[in-house]
């Protein structure tokens, strides 16, 4: 999942026939001379998130990694970006393996996969048909892990769901559940939880004094931040923090130069330890500089969320 490596634990044992004294001594020098590997830095710069595995000439965008750092999902658009499909990966000893289609995705658009905190529900955008609604647009959906897999898409309902545009869920330890919806006629964040079976009304969040206008906003697990996306003059769009405050959330700050470029940076997600932030950022990467005029496909970058300029 990240740059990092963890370290095996150290054996240490005496041989021969000593005393259990001496053997205890001889038993704690060697261990002495023993260290655990060092486990690599987190990036300080953005990194482009498994080159080749991940990261490819197609467009990717939005991440989401399972508690235990096993499974990856991710978005992924055809070169026309007319189909869009949830891909996933797992961590094996050689590494992550090669992208296969999510079990759940593949014939309608799909994006935007979350993986709740407590890993038993995935939740994802998608523009398949509702029972309950006439209107084709990108909805909530989820499924629950079982003991065979992922369970069969469920759509979410109301009052997560309306006819208008939902996406972008992601949910901290607490059960607060963010997504962003168009639903009164602007681009806002709200908020719900679950209450028993049903979600409570969602209510619309301001970070600030900013209450439109905001998109891909990711809750931490610890709901103590939230990494969203505002448009910006001449830049396209920006990654920015709010953080908790009160009840309510500061006003947002950009995040260091580096993380925002010239090109649209979105699709923010944070690793389960909440050391790392994931990020989707047109800038050339595995594709070289392309003429102002044509869309560039995107990557997932990652770096460390302290580098990155989230501190709260």
């Amino acid at each position: 999942m990240t740059l990092r490596t963890n370290a095996k634990p150290m054996i240490c044992r005496a041989t021969g026939r000593l005393s259990v004294r001496h053997a205890l001594v001889l038993a704690l020098v060697a261990c002495a001379g023993q260290r655990a590997p060092a486990r690599s830095p987190l990036p300080s710069q953005p990194l482009l998130l498994e080159p080749g595995v991940v990261s490819t000439a197609l467009p990717e965008f939005a991440i989401t990694i399972a508690p235990d750092g096993r499974e990856m999902y991710f978005g992924r658009a055809s070169a026309d970006r007319s189909a869009l499909t949830i891909m996933m990966t797992e961590k094996t000893p050689a590494g992550w393996s090669a992208p296969r289609v999510a079990p759940f995705s593949g014939a309608y658009r799909d994006v935007d996969p979350f993986i709740s905190p407590d890993g038993r529900r995935l939740y994802f955008s998608s523009d398949r048909p509702r029972a309950t609604s006439r209107v084709r647009t990108l909805s909530t959906w989820y499924v629950e892990r079982t003991s065979a897999g992922w369970g069969a898409p469920i759509d979410a309902g109301q009052p997560l769901n309306s006819d208008s545009l939902s996406v972008f869920v992601s949910q901290s330890r607490s059960g607060t559940l963010l997504f962003s919806s168009r639903r009164d006629g602007h681009m806002r964040v709200y908020a719900s939880k679950q209450e028993g079976a049903r979600w409570g009304v969602p209510v619309p969040v301001s970070f600030g004094s900013i209450a439109e206008g905001v998109s891909n906003a990711v809750i931490s697990p610890s709901g103590r931040f939230v990494v969203l996306v505002l448009d910006v003059p001449n830049r396209r769009s920006d990654l920015f923090v709010s953080c908790r405050a009160g009840a309510g959330w500061s006003e947002p700050r950009p995040l260091r130069e580096g993380v925002n470029s010239r090109y649209a940076d979105f699709a923010p997600a944070i690793d389960p330890e909440e050391t790392l932030l994931y990020f989707t950022s047109e800038r050339p990467g595995i594709v070289a500089a392309r003429a102002d005029s044509v869309r560039p496909p995107g990557d997932i970058y990652q770096i460390s969320l302290r580098a990155a300029g989230v501190s709260c």
